[in-house]
């Protein structure tokens, strides 16, 4: 367990997105359903990239990473 907090601090917001998604068995375009945004979005913000906040705190939710918003 405590090696999954050290892979959480030393990832990028998006690779975490990533890897909580793969995780939990999702495709991206699974995860944009379950968020309410587009497949776009989520490999958007998986890549570093700019969305829109309220599409970033949907998908952070939809993982139950909803306070990870701060740190990116």
């Amino acid at each position: 367990m405590a090696s999954e907090f050290f892979i959480a601090a030393d990832v990028s917001p998006g690779m975490l997105v990533r890897l909580s998604r793969i995780r939990q068995g999702l495709r991206q375009r699974d995860l944009a359903q379950k968020a309410g945004v587009t497949q776009a979005e989520v490999s958007a913000m998986e890549r570093g990239r700019y969305i829109i906040p309220a599409a970033r705190r949907r998908i952070l939710e939809a993982l139950d990473l909803a306070g990870e918003e701060s740190h990116g």
